[in-house]
């Protein structure tokens, strides 16, 4: 990736007023109109100085709940939990420059095969065939053309549990962008469960 993507991706990162704030407010009636059409719920929450407003929406699919948290001062998120089938580890994030570097001198990483998405982002996992199976090239288009920031499936055999996490950006974004990131979670949750990896 070029130092000019690479700035500009910091640029949209850091858009937005000082001290890392953003004004959700104008949001309510959007995710208002998100939980209506999907069945789902949502919840406007604020902190103990009612400054800050915390929107949790909750999507139901199948025997899951898609939930979607953004605040003022926090990212949009979207989070999964689920019983583990297998004992499955992913982190998928952007690509650095210093990951780069890094990647030249350790071990080789995951590719999915499409050079666009390799070159942007990093995957790290304990079992790659499952990665080749899950993230299919639908997934990735998604990722790219909303420049999901990072995504994360973490199991805990003690428990046999699991959460899959999602950090979008700083901002919720639009609908259309909404419902295109819903729908990439579903392909997404219907690829776990094809491989067994949750159940």
């Amino acid at each position: 990736m070029s130092k000019e993507n690479d700035e500009n991706i910091i640029q949209t990162i850091i858009k937005g007023p000082s001290l890392g704030y953003t004004d959700n407010f104008p949001k309510r009636e959007m995710w208002k109109e998100i939980a209506n059409e999907l069945n789902g719920e949502l919840k406007i929450k604020h902190n103990s100085g009612y400054e800050l407003e915390i929107h949790n929406i909750s999507i139901p699919y199948k025997k899951w709940n898609i939930n979607i948290s953004v605040s003022d001062s926090r990212p949009l998120k979207f989070q999964v939990s689920f019983s583990s089938g297998q004992d499955f580890e992913l982190i998928i994030s952007w690509e650095d420059f210093i990951d780069r570097i890094i990647k030249k001198f350790s071990k080789p990483e995951i590719e999915l095969g499409w050079k666009e998405f390799d070159k942007r982002y990093l995957i790290k996992s304990n079992r790659s065939d499952l990665v080749k199976r899950t993230i299919t090239k639908e997934i990735q288009k998604t990722l790219l053309k909303h420049n999901v920031y990072s995504i994360s499936y973490q199991t805990d055999p003690a428990i046999k549990s699991a959460e899959l996490i999602s950090v979008i950006q700083r901002r919720a974004g639009n609908k259309e962008m909404i419902f295109e990131l819903i729908e990439m979670y579903k392909l997404l949750i219907d690829n776990l469960e094809k491989s067994k990896i949750i159940k």
